[in-house]
């Protein structure tokens, strides 16, 4: 290898680095939690990704999206914060969502969750957490609607606004399979089966279109004879 060459490679090599922007917000979103002591353990786990160490501040919301909650923890530089969400819900059974904003620089988040029988850990899954306000628009590429699988469509308010979602399901061909219009309350959340609007087996995509109101979406799926769940967050259009 010629001398220029070599000078030009480690120069790159070097300046790569500097390129790497850090990920993540300041205010997030995770569309589902749950605090069921006897039933489930969750975390909720924050991550500085600027080293600032920020202060944040954390608001927990039913699914209605009354207030049941809140906290602040100081989060060390390039650190994580795992807490127990019911914690700060003072261990009540609750199922909602939860808001999380930092006083400086970017964290990201995310929900754990594990089930206590281990009859029942082949449902111990985890998601990420949506970067807030949210959208306006949101596919889910794939659904399942099927009396033997457990899925559902999580939309999630974002911006403390009453959101009337429109859904629009689709085949795997295009084929148009109906709608739904529902209402997702402030701060709440609104959990829909595919298979109580379409009403036959089949898989396909969906398309959510929000009016009012911004929303996060999840997609979940299970099913016990297959001993699996997974779920994945929508993908918002802007």
């Amino acid at each position: 290898m010629n001398r220029t060459r070599m000078t030009y490679l480690l120069s790159v090599f070097l300046v790569l680095p500097v390129l790497v922007n850090a990920q993540g917000s300041r205010e997030f979103v995770v569309n589902h939690f749950v605090s069921d002591p006897n039933v489930i353990e969750s975390h909720l786990v924050i991550t500085d990704v600027e080293g600032k160490g920020p202060i944040v501040t954390m608001k927990f919301y039913d699914n209605d999206g009354n207030l049941v909650g809140e906290g602040k923890e100081l989060l060390q530089p390039f650190g994580k914060l795992n807490l127990d969400p019911g914690e700060y819900v003072k261990h009540a059974v609750v199922n909602g969502t939860v808001h999380i904003s930092a006083d400086r620089g970017n964290i990201v988040a995310e929900y754990w969750q594990f089930y206590k029988d281990p009859e029942e850990s082949w449902k111990n899954t985890t998601a990420i957490a949506v970067s807030a306000p949210g959208f306006s628009k949101l596919v889910a590429p794939h659904f399942v609607s099927d009396q033997d699988v457990e899925a559902y469509l999580v939309l999630a308010s974002t911006d403390g606004k009453d959101a009337v979602v429109t859904i629009r399901f689709y085949d795997d061909t295009g084929r148009n399979l109906g709608k739904a219009r529902e209402l997702v309350k402030a701060n709440g959340k609104r959990i829909l089966k595919p298979w109580e609007y379409v009403k036959h087996k089949t898989t396909g995509v969906a398309f959510i279109e929000s009016d009012g109101g911004r929303v996060a979406g999840e997609y979940w799926q299970a099913q016990e004879s297959k001993r699996y769940q997974v779920v994945y967050p929508m993908g918002g259009i802007k």
